[in-house]
C-alpha cells in the first residue's frame, strides 16, 4: 500500500472507533440510516475509493479497500454494509461497456460523491425469487419499468439505482436484458423504507418498487440475449487480473465479518477481566463464586479458539487479496480459491460469535453493552448467502475435479 492509503486507513480507524462506535447503539435501536457516518466518509472520498482516478475516484488498492471496510465495520457494521454495497454496484457499473448515462453517473460518483444502490434480491419477507425483479418494455423512445426487488442497501443515501430487467420480445422469443441507472427521485420509483432486520438494521436495505417509470432509451443499455450468452461464456473461459478483481466486492463482505469479529473479541477480552462472582469461579455456592472469569480454563480455552479463528481468518483473507494481482492457472482454480476463502471467513464469524456468547454469558447480552449489537450484526451476516454447508460441498466437488460456481450478493 502507498503512504496515502495507510494514512487514510488510520483516519478511518480513528473515526470508526470514536464517532461511529458512539452512534452505533442509537442507529441500531432506531433502525435508521447512518447519515452522519456516511457524510464523514464522503468528506474523505471513501465511497469513491475503488473507482479509477480517471473519473475522480481514489483508485485505492484492494488491500487498502479491505482494511477500510474492516475498520468501518469495527465501529458500525451497518455503515460498512451500506458502503460495501455501494462499492459493489459502482464497481459493476464501471466494468460495463461505456455509454452516455453510465459515464455521467460514474463521473457524478467519482467527482461529486453521489451514491448508488442496487435492488436485486427477493423483497423483504418474500419467499419466491421468481416474483422478484423488474420487467421492461419499449414504448417509443422510452423504456418502461415495472417490478419490485429488495436489499437495496444504501438506498436512503443513494442518488441512483442500478436497475436491470428482462425485455419481453413476444411469445416464443427469448427475453433481452436491459440495464438502466435512473435517479431514485424518478417518477414511478418508490423506496418502501421497510427494512427491519435482526441485525445490521441501519443499512437501508429497503425494497424498491417501480411502477411505469419511463427512462429514455438513450439512457439505458439493451443487450440481446444471444449476445449476453456469448459474453458470459467468453468471460467464464478467461482468467486474468481484471476478472479476478471483480471479487473485491465479495471480499469486502468478508472484511466486514473480520471487523465485527475483532470488535467481539476485544469486547470479550475486556469483559472477562472484569466479570467477577457468580459462576466465575470453580467452587460455586449460595454465596456466589470466587474469582474472575478470565482466570478460568474453560474461558481461556474459548478465547484461544476465538483468537485462532480471528487471526487465521485475517491471514486467509489477505492472502486471497494479495493473490488477486497474479492470474490463476484457470477460472476453476480461482473459483476454488475464492470459495475456500469465503468458507474460512464464514467459519470464523460463526466461531467468534458463538465463542463470545459462551464466554461472556447472559449479563453481556443486554442493550447497555455493545456486544449485544455486535453479535446480532455478526449473525446478520451469517444468514446471508454463501451457506457454510454449500461452500464445503463446492470445495469437495472441486477437489474431485468437478466444475463449481460462486454465486452470492456480490455477483457470480
Amino acid at each position: 500500500m502507498e503512504q496515502w492509503e495507510i494514512e487514510l486507513i488510520a483516519t478511518v480507524r480513528e473515526l470508526s472507533r470514536t464517532k461511529f462506535a458512539q452512534r452505533s447503539a442509537e442507529i441500531d435501536r432506531e433502525g435508521r440510516f447512518p447519515r452522519e457516518n456516511v457524510d464523514e466518509l464522503l468528506t474523505l472520498k471513501v465511497p469513491a475509493m475503488a473507482l479509477s482516478r480517471e473519473i475522480g475516484g481514489l483508485g485505492i488498492s484492494v488491500a487498502g479497500q479491505m482494511r477500510i471496510m474492516e475498520e468501518v465495520a469495527y465501529g458500525d457494521g451497518s455503515t460498512a454494509v451500506a458502503l460495501n454495497m455501494h462499492a459493489i454496484v459502482a464497481g459493476f457499473l464501471e466494468s460495463m461497456p461505456p455509454f452516455a448515462r453510465r459515464d455521467a453517473v460514474l463521473a457524478d460518483m467519482g467527482r461529486n460523491g453521489a451514491l448508488i444502490c442496487g435492488p436485486g434480491s427477493v423483497p423483504t419477507g418474500g419467499l419466491d425469487s421468481r416474483q422478484a425483479g423488474f420487467k421492461i418494455h419499449e414504448d417509443g423512445d422510452s423504456l418502461v419499468i415495472n417490478g419490485r426487488a429488495g436489499f437495496a442497501s444504501m438506498s436512503e443515501g443513494a442518488k441512483y439505482a442500478l436497475i436491470g430487467g428482462s425485455v419481453d420480445r413476444g411469445e416464443g422469443n427469448e427475453a433481452d436484458v436491459a440495464l438502466t441507472v435512473p435517479e431514485l427521485s424518478t417518477p414511478g420509483i418508490t423506496n418502501l423504507h421497510n427494512w427491519d432486520a435482526m441485525g445490521l438494521r441501519g443499512t437501508a436495505s429497503h425494497d424498491i418498487v417501480i411502477e411505469n417509470a419511463r427512462i429514455p432509451k438513450i439512457e439505458g443499455l439493451v443487450i440481446p440475449a444471444a449476445m449476453m450468452r456469448m459474453v458470459l461464456q467468453a468471460q467464464s473461459q478467461v482468467i486474468n487480473v481484471q476478472t479476478q478483481m471483480r471479487a473485491r466486492g465479495a471480499l469486502g463482505i468478508l472484511a466486514i465479518w473480520l471487523g465485527l469479529a475483532q470488535a467481539a473479541f476485544d469486547f470479550t477480552l475486556g469483559y472477562v477481566k472484569e466479570r467477577h462472582g457468580y459462576l466465575a469461579g470453580p467452587n460455586t455456592n449460595a454465596g456466589g463464586g470466587v474469582g474472575y472469569r478470565s482466570e478460568q480454563p474453560w474461558a481461556q480455552f474459548a478465547i484461544g479458539n476465538m483468537e485462532h479463528w480471528l487471526e487465521t481468518g485475517r491471514i486467509v483473507l489477505y492472502d486471497c487479496v494479495n493473490r488477486l494481482e497474479t492470474p490463476f492457472d484457470d477460472p476453476q482454480a480461482f473459483t476454488r480459491h475464492l470459495v475456500r476463502t469465503v468458507y474460512h471467513l464464514r467459519r470464523m464469524s460463526e466461531e467468534v460469535s458463538a465463542g463470545a456468547m459462551r464466554t461472556c454469558g447472559a449479563h453481556a447480552y443486554v442493550k447497555g453493552r455493545s456486544l449485544e449489537r455486535i453479535y446480532r450484526d455478526m449473525v446478520g451476516g451469517n444468514v446471508m448467502a454463501w451457506k457454510t454447508d454449500e461452500l464445503m460441498h463446492s470445495l469437495g466437488l472441486s477437489s474431485l475435479g468437478q466444475p463449481i460456481t460462486f454465486v452470492g450478493p456480490a455477483g457470480t
